[in-house]
């Protein structure tokens, strides 16, 4: 009996030394991974845009990041069938004072590398928390920045890729949009020297086009541009005879240096929205201002255009 208890217990013995063996051989703990070790410890997390492969990825942000540290931000766009990435940093009061754009990984544009100055940038679209505007304008990959360093009025900074190199094409106190003036599918630049205000105070948008390396205001086109919108707005206030459909029609009007037709037309401008005059309607606040001639004046506004600057306001 107690031959065999002695040989039972090296029987159990001989086992648990077996299992010990296989088990450090055969798992690591997680902290002992350095795969697992880099993951634990991430960068800067990126923008739910970006789609590329988790490898690739992760090379190409490395590579950035180890000439850019710290950025506070970072989307992606795809224009063209290119990835282009901008990456932002923060030393200031606004929602970035530096960025950085790199095209499939590879850097292409520093704002700070490039001597662009000012004091900080917003978010071209704070609800949707957009940084820069991308799109494809004069068939070019663009990124448009808005600036929110104190100035009186808008700032904003345009890039745009030509001939493989993106260029500051605008760099100047204006408020830009884009849109296709003349309905032939490709978009056209609008910029104007400030935001407008209510009542008859409307923003004066101009058409650009980019020559010589720089955008010059283009009268003929943007005359054209609003004989369009008098037309275009006139029929959205008589489908929607709301304050706002009537306060863009007067608007136009102004700009066009034709209040007087608008005046002619108030009869049925009054019809339009079951109001009269004089009954405290907002048909009958913009015919009085007008009659009164309570607005600035703007007349010749399109003569006085001057192309937009490209170069930093503050060097």
């Amino acid at each position: 009996m107690r031959f065999v208890s002695f040989f039972i217990m090296l029987i159990f013995l001989a086992g648990c030394s077996s299992s010990g063996d296989n088990g450090n051989a055969g798992h690591t703990s997680p902290t002992e991974n350095p795969v697992s070790a880099t993951q634990a410890s991430p960068s800067p997390l990126a923008s739910p845009a970006v789609s590329a492969s988790p490898a690739v990825e992760a090379a190409g942000t490395a590579s950035i990041e180890d000439q850019y540290p710290g950025f506070v931000h970072k989307e992606s766009f795809d224009l063209n069938g290119q990835t282009y990435e901008v990456y932002y940093w923060n030393s200031g009061d606004f929602d970035y004072t530096q960025f950085v754009v790199a095209k499939n990984r590879e850097i292409l544009f520093d704002s700070k590398h490039q001597g662009l100055s000012f004091e900080g940038g917003d978010k071209f679209d704070q609800a949707k928390s957009i940084w820069a505007k991308a799109l494809i304008q004069n068939g070019r990959p663009t990124l448009l920045f808005s600036l929110a360093d104190n100035r009186p009025e808008s700032a904003t900074i345009v890039l745009e890729e030509i001939e493989g190199k993106l260029q500051v094409t605008v760099n100047d106190d204006v408020l830009l949009t884009y849109e296709d003036v003349d309905q032939d599918g490709e978009l056209e630049l609008l910029a104007s020297p400030y935001s407008g205000q209510v009542l008859l105070g409307p923003a004066l948008f101009a058409v650009y086009e980019f020559k010589n390396n720089q955008y010059i205001p283009n009268r003929a086109r943007t005359q054209q541009y609003y004989e369009n919108q008098l037309v275009i707005e006139e029929q959205h206030y008589k489908t929607e005879p709301e304050e706002s459909t009537f306060e863009s029609l007067m608007d136009v009007y102004l700009i066009l240096d034709r209040l007087d037709e608008a005046e002619a037309k108030f009869p049925e401008y009054y019809k339009w929205a079951g109001q009269t005059a004089g009954d405290g309607g907002f048909v009958s606040v913009y015919h009085k201002l007008i009659e009164a001639g309570t607005y600035d004046p703007i007349k010749g506004w399109m003569d006085k255009l001057k192309p937009l600057d490209h170069t930093s306001p503050h060097q």
